[in-house]
């Protein structure tokens, strides 16, 4: 069972008593409506949205995430506000019926067993996205994405109090705050990536290591910096990510400037890694297309190219649906429009892409 328990004024309730308080409201035709989430230091967006939650049906029940749980989600500092404080400000409001404090990072678990009618989220999430979506409608409930409230943001509220406090000397409050906001808005790019596309990167990694355990190749191809994502992840399946061990065959298209020049010359540049697939490429090696807007001319020839080489193709790229995305054998499409986040996500997953690998096909290496 979740480790949980339903916060009260006075003792901790067991989450198996609680459990029989939800079960009395089903059994009495009650609507039971869920959310989750760390609610540190909450704002008048927090109320607002709780209160559009509470209006979908009869009892909102809201999981929080432990001390320990925002610890590991938000980082080093985080909580700001203790699971007893956080809970007690939650119990108070009007739309808040019980609070349910919970230590694992998600909460697919409680769910399970609440098995809510409705499961609400903010509109940050994607409703396919969410990890919990599954589970919440196997049990006979569904999603529903509220809309943000614009204005409100917890991390901006934090960043504020950090200027306000000069916790750092810098040129200006104005670029401490930016600076800040750009790193926090990244780690939530990254995180909503971790939610969404875990399944598929598992998969990713899956194939690479059957494809060179099979004594196949991996050939990569992309643009600017996504061309310097390809370089990278080549280097470390031919080098190392982290651990010691043979060499595996990985191509970047981008990186023989003599072969590069001369096809951009004598064939254009849309051609520049269709060529060179249909040199390197054969049947069962896999082809890495990363394009952040999906829509790179040379990318795209190069999957059509590898497409009739019985290639697989993994493509990397952004939220906008794209004719990459619908090329692709499988899809790692980061769930922003923001290029330079979208590039750092890409990096992160090939990061665990190669971390994947080298666990699966090097299982007793040392670091």
């Amino acid at each position: 069972m979740v480790s949980a328990y339903e916060w009260t004024s006075s003792n901790p309730n067991p989450l198996i008593d609680f459990l029989q308080t939800v079960q009395a409201y089903r059994s009495a035709g009650k609507k039971i409506v869920t959310t989750n989430g760390c609610f540190d230091i909450m704002h008048n967006g927090h109320i607002k949205f709780l209160d559009q939650a509470r209006a979908l049906g009869d009892i909102l029940i809201v999981g929080l995430n432990s001390d320990a749980a925002v610890k590991r989600i938000k980082g080093a500092g985080r909580p700001i506000v203790n699971e007893q404080d956080r809970a007690a400000m939650l119990a108070a409001l009007r739309s808040v019926d019980h609070v349910v404090v919970f230590d694992e990072d998600l909460p697919t678990q409680l769910l399970a067993e609440i098995k809510p009618a409705i499961h609400c989220k903010a509109g940050d999430y994607s409703a396919e996205g969410l990890p919990e979506a599954e589970t919440v409608r196997k049990n006979g409930g569904e999603i529903k994405i509220l809309p943000l409230i614009p204005g409100y943001s917890t991390s901006s509220f934090i960043e504020r109090i950090l200027v306000s406090q000069k916790m750092q000397v810098v040129d200006s409050e104005e670029n401490l705050l930016s600076v800040r906001n750009y790193f926090l808005s990244s780690g939530n790019v990254l995180r909503q990536t971790g939610y969404q596309l875990s399944d598929v990167i598992v998969k990713v990694a899956r194939l690479v290591a059957q494809t060179l355990r099979n004594n196949h190749k991996i050939i990569l191809c992309g643009n600017g910096g996504s061309a310097a994502d390809a370089q990278h992840f080549a280097a470390e399946l031919v080098g190392r990510f982290r651990f010691d061990r043979q060499a595996w065959p990985a191509i970047s298209l981008s990186s023989d400037p003599s072969i590069v020049t001369s096809i951009g010359n004598d064939y254009g540049f849309e051609q520049l890694y269709a060529r060179q697939v249909s040199a390197w490429g054969q049947d069962e090696d896999i082809l890495v297309a990363i394009s952040t807007s999906g829509t790179s001319p040379n990318v795209l020839a190069a999957v059509q190219e590898a497409k009739k080489q019985n290639m697989k193709i993994v493509g990397l790229t952004g939220k906008k649906p794209s004719a990459l995305q619908e090329l692709s054998d499988l899809s790692l499409a980061v769930p922003s429009l923001n290029t330079p986040q979208i590039q750092q996500a890409h990096m992160a997953i090939l990061h665990a892409i190669c971390d994947l690998v080298e666990q699966e096909l090097t299982p007793k290496a040392d670091n």
